[in-house]
C-alpha cells in the first residue's frame, strides 16, 4: 500500500531541500543528511558550533492543517502549513553579512520550492507565505524561517496515493 499522501508531499519537499547544491545553480550546498523532519530526532549535531551549514529543518504543521469540503462532500481541500528553518552562517559577525546570508538562504529555499510546487502531483501548489530572520540568534549564525502553505485537493477516504 502507498503512504499517505500529506506524507508523500513532505517527502518530495525534504527530497528537493536536501538537492540544494552550488553545482546546481543555489548559493550553499546542503548535505542530504543535513534535512530533518523532526527537530526532536537526531538534530543535535546538527545543531553543534561544528555541525554542517546550512541545515534545514522542515517543521509540518499539521496542527494549523485546514480541511474545507466546500467544492463537493468528498472532496477535501487540505491546507497543509509548513514551515523550513534555514540555518546557516554569515561569513562574520557583521549586519550586512548576516542579512546577505538570509536573503541567500531564502532563496535557495524558493528556488527548490518551485522545482516542482506539485509535490510530485500530489499537491495543486506550495506557496511561500512569510519568510522571517531570527535576530535573537547571536555571532555568525543566521536561522531563516520560511512559512509555507501546501495545497491538497483529494478525495475523503482515499488518503494514500
Amino acid at each position: 500500500m502507498p503512504e499517505p499522501i500529506e506524507f508523500q508531499v513532505v517527502k518530495n519537499l525534504q527530497a528537493v531541500l536536501a538537492a540544494i547544491a552550488v553545482s546546481a545553480g543555489y548559493h550553499y550546498d546542503v548535505q542530504a543528511t543535513a534535512v530533518k523532519l523532526d527537530p526532536d530526532q537526531a538534530v543535535e549535531e546538527l545543531v553543534a558550533p561544528d555541525g554542517p551549514r546550512p541545515f534545514i529543518v522542515l517543521e509540518a504543521k499539521t496542527h494549523e492543517e485546514v480541511w474545507d469540503y466546500s467544492e463537493m462532500p468528498d472532496q477535501v481541500h487540505l491546507l497543509l502549513p509548513a514551515t523550513v528553518h534555514w540555518i546557516g552562517a554569515a561569513q562574520s559577525n557583521d549586519d550586512d553579512s548576516r542579512m546577505q546570508t538570509f536573503f541567500r538562504g531564502c532563496a535557495d529555499v524558493e528556488q527548490a520550492i518551485t522545482v516542482d510546487s506539485t509535490r510530485g502531483g500530489l499537491a495543486v501548489d506550495t506557496r511561500i507565505t512569510k519568510r522571517t530572520m531570527d535576530t535573537v540568534v547571536e555571532g555568525t549564525q543566521v536561522w531563516a524561517l520560511i512559512d509555507l502553505e501546501i495545497n491538497i485537493r483529494r478525495t475523503l477516504g482515499q488518503p494514500n496515493g
